[in-house]
Parts: structure tokens; C-alpha cells; sequence
């Protein structure tokens, strides 16, 4: 089952917005080179891109197999999607009937 994973937003400063969220709220903060910086709370994690990024958009954290079921649902009804590779995962990218943009995240290596 689909649990949330993250919440990504575009900074033009990610750092600093980084810093907010672990003053304010306790985040953690990972920062890996060619990644956005990651502010985790219980429950999920805010991914702070650079602007420019992939957009502002919600991802569930699925397995592959349900990765591919959901692909499969999607492309059956018609809703455009699209896999992209983050090398330390894949997301298959959507939108909602409202045109939130939704992301079906599965990472290497983690079952």
C-alpha cells in the first residue's frame, strides 16, 4: 500500500529553507550532492529542489510491483504518466483530476 513519502518544492535558496524547517520543526536534514536537500519529519520528508526543478508535487512511496500495477492502471485509462530515473530511485510521474502533480516513488535497494 502506498504510504506518503515526500512533499518537493522549488527554493531559491534551499539551504536556508532547509534551516527553517530544522529550527522550527525538528527536520533532519540530509544534503547529497546531485539531489535536492532533504527536510525529514516523522512521517515524510520535504525534498527542497533548486528552482528549475521537477515542480511542486506529492510522492507516495510504492514498490515496484505496485509501480508497475499503477502504470498500468494509468495507461488503461488514458492519464498521461511518465517514468523518470533519480538513480536512487524511479518515479512515475501523473497528475490528478485537479492537475497536482503526483509521483509513485520506488527506491534501489529498499524493499
Amino acid at each position: 500500500m502506498p504510504r506518503l513519502d515526500h512533499v518537493a518544492v522549488e527554493s531559491p535558496d534551499p539551504a536556508r529553507c532547509g534551516a527553517f524547517y530544522e529550527r522550527f520543526l525538528g527536520a533532519r536534514i540530509v544534503r547529497a550532492d546531485g539531489h535536492p536537500l532533504m527536510a525529514y519529519v516523522q512521517g515524510g520528508a520535504m525534498a527542497i529542489h533548486e528552482q528549475g526543478g521537477p515542480g511542486t508535487h506529492v510522492a507516495f512511496r510504492v514498490s515496484e510491483e505496485e509501480r508497475r500495477a499503477l502504470r498500468a492502471k494509468l495507461d488503461e485509462a488514458g492519464i498521461p504518466n511518465e517514468e523518470r530515473d533519480h538513480e536512487i530511485a524511479v518515479g512515475l510521474f501523473f497528475e490528478d483530476p485537479d492537475g497536482r502533480q503526483l509521483e509513485a516513488i520506488t527506491y534501489r535497494g529498499v524493499e
